[in-house]
C-alpha cells in the first residue's frame, strides 16, 4: 500500500465543524455560557432555510470554529439525531468546569476522572441536542 503524501507542498488547517441543532438560541447559550465560546456571527439563509451560528475561541479567520445550524423550514424537526461523533475541548480547570456543569444539570456521559494516559483529567457531557463533548485538562509529562 502506497502512503506517499500527494499534497505535501500544500498547507492546511482545520476550519470548522458543523453540528445540527434544534434550537439555535438554546445551543448558543450553552456553548457561550458554559463553555466560554464567543458568538462570532449569526445569520439566516432563506435560500437554504437555515439559521447559522458561528462560535469559537478566537478569530474565525485563524482559529477553528463550531458552525451550529438550525433547520427553519416548514419540515424542521423538533429534535436532531446526534451523529456518532464528538468534539474535544480542553480547559485549564476541569474540576471547576464540571462543578458548574453539574450545577446547571448538564448530562454527563462519563464523570470526571483521571485520563487513561495519566496526563490530566477528562469528562464527557452531552450538549442540549445530545452531541457528545469530551472535556479535558491536559498535564504535560514531567
Amino acid at each position: 500500500m502506497n502512503h506517499d503524501c500527494l499534497v505535501k507542498d500544500l498547507s492546511f488547517r482545520m476550519h470548522h465543524t458543523m453540528l445540527p441543532v434544534a434550537d439555535l438560541d438554546r445551543s448558543v447559550a450553552f456553548y457561550t455560557r458554559l463553555l466560554g465560546m464567543k458568538l462570532n456571527d449569526r445569520h439566516a439563509s432563506e435560500a437554504r432555510k437555515v439559521e447559522v451560528g458561528l462560535l469559537g475561541y478566537g478569530q474565525q479567520a485563524s482559529a477553528p470554529f463550531l458552525e451550529l445550524i438550525q433547520d427553519i423550514s416548514e419540515k424542521a424537526p423538533a429534535q436532531v439525531i446526534p451523529a456518532n461523533i464528538h468534539i474535544g475541548i480542553d480547559t485549564s480547570d476541569l474540576r471547576k468546569l464540571c462543578a458548574i456543569m453539574e450545577k446547571e444539570s448538564v448530562t454527563f456521559i462519563r464523570p470526571l476522572k483521571q485520563r487513561s494516559d495519566g496526563m490530566g483529567l477528562s469528562a464527557w457531557i452531552r450538549d442540549p441536542d445530545g452531541h457528545e463533548i469530551e472535556l479535558a485538562e491536559r498535564h504535560p509529562r514531567t
